[in-house]
């Protein structure tokens, strides 16, 4: 099983304009020691993704529905030490509750339909039951069995079989921060303002080691000055009492790194830890995140714009828009055999050794406005190969793979029941991506 699931997450922000939908029910997973790159345009959600995963979103944002699910045994039972009353085990709510009861509890009466209910939930539930394709753990972890009652809303520790794991979305928040730093860290985007500029570098990773690990303060200290020596801060003990200002711009970054692997986590998410610094920094930074989380294992979810980046460090890649998933795949598949139109409108743009192109090709147009996206494929405005039934439709994701759900796009041209297709293929020729419209009505 993998070590991080996120399921059907989507996260609002209410703003004075209307509702700002900036993931809209993202799925993905990710394994311990995997290296998991997430890309995509400014707007397209993956830092919102990323603050989602460490429950920071601040209002007026506000995470809608979804399930975020950590396993990892040890941090279970940490957890169900401290908070014996918020377990479920499965297998006995299995045996006890009838699924089609526990649903006609969430239709509502007359009067007061639940939420639920209005977002024709309900009707896709009883469908998936029909079929016989609902089962007591689909009612957890999308919420619906804490809705219908038969488990408390902060009931967070799964218990299924063999299988047990955390769902971050219904935990108590003193739980959360436990977790934070500890189990799932974050190097975020802008090492500057992510160091507060008055306490010591020193100070600063040594608190987190101090509030997680338990360490007395002289154990701290040996603690961090080993971990900017890791991350190849030269004359570390020295340093430890420095201020932020005091370091350059790529010292700044490893300092964060040092913070967010203080605790030796599960789970490392990297918003753009390479913006804003130079070629030579940026490989250092690079191959010191390879090092690191190949020593402990750790997975890795890193965020960026920069596709050479992905190729350089990740295994798996998920390309993002509008806050959607548009496509997934292992990096070399994706490179050289991209499924989605945007993803070749990203590999087109950028430049290669002896291209003698004058002009670079560019997406035209630019993100949608979230508050009103576009109907059908939220991409359409933007796409060279759209037809009618692309601004009608919206694609679902298609699995290449039968015995994975490593290679998906979410493209009318894979969709069966359509009477023409897109018309898109993608071949690869002499280290070029080229684009070859090979049937279909394409953009008038």
């Amino acid at each position: 099983m993998a070590l991080l699931e996120v399921e059907n997450l989507t996260v609002n922000f209410y703003t004075s304009e209307g509702v700002v939908t900036a993931v809209d029910e993202l799925t993905y997973e990710i394994d311990r020691g995997e290296k998991f790159g997430v890309v995509g345009e400014s707007g397209a959600g993956k830092s919102v993704t990323a603050l989602s995963l460490l429950r920071l979103i601040e209002s007026p944002g506000e995470i809608e529905r979804g399930s975020i699910r950590f396993r990892d045994p040890d941090t279970v039972a940490r957890l169900e030490e401290s908070y014996p009353d918020h377990v479920v085990d499965v297998e006995e709510l299995r045996n006890e509750y009838d699924l089609e009861a526990v649903i006609e509890r969430l239709e509502g009466d007359d009067d007061e339909e639940t939420e639920l209910a209005d977002n024709h939930r309900y009707d896709e539930l009883k469908e998936s039951l029909a079929a016989g394709e609902l089962d007591m753990r689909d009612l957890i972890d999308q919420g619906h069995a804490s809705e219908a009652g038969v488990i408390g809303e902060e009931d967070f520790i799964v218990y299924d079989g063999d299988e047990q794991y955390v769902e971050l979305l219904r935990a108590p928040e003193a739980a959360v921060r436990s977790l934070r730093g500890n189990n799932v860290a974050m190097i975020f985007q802008d090492a500057q303002t992510a160091l507060n500029p008055v306490y010591t570098v020193g100070e600063q990773i040594s608190e987190a080691i101090r509030h997680h690990l338990d360490y007395s303060d002289e154990e701290a200290k040996q603690r961090t000055i080993e971990l900017l020596d890791q991350v190849g801060i030269p004359d570390a003990e020295n340093r430890y009492t420095d201020y932020p200002h005091e370091f350059s711009g790529g010292m700044q970054q490893r300092a964060v790194i040092a913070m967010a692997l203080s605790c030796d986590p599960d789970v490392l998410i990297a918003d753009e830890p390479t913006t804003a610094l130079d070629v030579t920094t940026e490989a250092k930074i690079l191959d010191l995140l390879r090092d690191i989380t190949d020593e402990f294992d750790t997975a890795v979810q890193l965020i960026t714009h920069d596709l050479g980046v992905v190729a350089e460090l990740c295994d798996q890649v998920m390309v993002m828009y509008a806050g959607q998933p548009v496509e997934k795949a292992p990096v070399e598949e994706l490179y050289y055999d991209p499924k989605h139109p945007y993803t070749v409108g990203l590999m087109s743009s950028i430049p290669r050794i002896g291209d003698d192109r004058e002009r670079l090709q560019t997406i035209p147009g630019s993100m949608p406005d979230l508050i009103d996206t576009p109907s059908g494929c939220s991409f359409h405005p933007r796409c060279p190969y759209a037809e009618d039934a692309c601004k009608r439709k919206e694609p679902k994701m298609v699995e290449f793979d039968e015995e994975s759900e490593s290679r998906s796009a979410k493209c009318l041209e894979y969709t069966d029941d359509l009477e023409d297709g897109v018309g898109f293929t993608v071949t690869v020729e002499d280290d070029r991506r080229m684009n070859e419209a090979v049937s279909g009505e394409h953009h008038e």
